[in-house]
């Protein structure tokens, strides 16, 4: 899996208080006219507009009348419901007051990270070390390589003492390796050492074209011989000129970051008792490594 600079700048855990949407509370009083009343209770034009964006994206000036007329029907059927669910008290059930927290929660952080960064566009200078940053992970090579994957490490030494007599590498991987490579002679196609686990990256990293492991390589899924047929440099990242705009999100995301690290170590935050550590989670399927497509 190539990693590239369109794909390192995708948002990560704090997206929610970046992201535009609507939520509930007690709005100020509105300098616009309300669109609906609803037994009683006025709609603003406010709420209308952040419905309308919420479900189209569109600013509502941006719709037809119709479309417009729809939207207001919408969001009174919307609020006949609350309604309904105020005046049975349902806001006091623990589930929908966490529910309703959580919305305040959400809007007041995603107004208070408006506030903090209005108007503030990403500098040349923070574009330019989120490039480097990216470009210095990067791959700058990928590997051809076939492997023999066993489950007993006896099995993988005995294998060894086989390709030191000559055997074929291709002929033990068809016979013995229970990869899905087997049937390709346990050849996989060319990958960035950083696709695969790290015993088998820095196995394969450490020898020279036509070499094999002389020890079994230990990972997850059992013991591998791991024979690198080749190398190849990866084609350079796109210049800087042409994907700085691309990188405004990352860099937006890590002031965010950095904001909300500095509340946290301002705040006083007591946590109750630790739960227990959750399970590690399971090995996902890129990383074992894959076998190259059959011809």
């Amino acid at each position: 899996m190539k990693k590239t600079v369109l794909s390192m700048t995708a948002v990560g855990a704090l997206t929610l208080l970046t992201a535009c949407g609507a939520g509930a509370g007690n709005a100020p009083a509105s300098a616009k006219p309300p669109v609906a009343h609803v037994d009683g209770k006025a709609v603003s034009a406010e709420a209308l507009e952040l419905f309308v964006k919420a479900r189209t994206g569109k600013p509502l000036a941006e719709l037809s009348p119709e479309q417009q007329a729809d939207a207001l029907d919408g969001l009174i059927t919307l609020t006949v419901a609350a309604n309904a669910a105020e005046k049975q008290g349902l806001m006091r059930e623990p589930e929908t007051a966490a529910e309703l927290e959580m919305s305040r929660l959400e809007v007041l952080a995603r107004a208070a990270v408006k506030k903090k960064f209005k108007d503030q566009k990403p500098t040349d200078t923070e574009l330019k070390a989120e490039y480097d940053r990216i470009v210095g992970e990067m791959p700058k090579e990928e590997l051809k390589v076939a492997h023999i994957l066993v489950d007993d490490e006896a099995q993988a030494k005995a294998l060894i003492t086989q390709l030191e007599g000559g055997a074929s590498f291709a002929e033990l991987a068809r016979k013995n390796s229970k990869d899905g490579s087997a049937a390709d002679g346990g050849e996989m196609d060319f990958t960035p050492p950083s696709s695969w686990v790290p015993e088998f990256a820095a196995a394969a990293k450490s020898l020279k074209d036509g070499e094999y492991t002389r020890t079994p390589v230990k990972s997850q899924f059992g013991y591998h011989v791991i024979l690198r047929k080749a190398a190849r440099a990866l084609p350079p990242p796109p210049p800087f000129e042409q994907v700085k705009e691309q990188l405004a999100p990352a860099v937006e995301q890590n002031r965010v970051k950095s904001y909300i690290e500095e509340l946290k170590k301002a705040a006083k935050i007591e946590r109750a008792k630790a739960a227990a550590a959750p399970a590690a989670p399971a090995a996902t399927p890129n990383q074992v490594p894959q076998a190259a497509p059959s011809n």
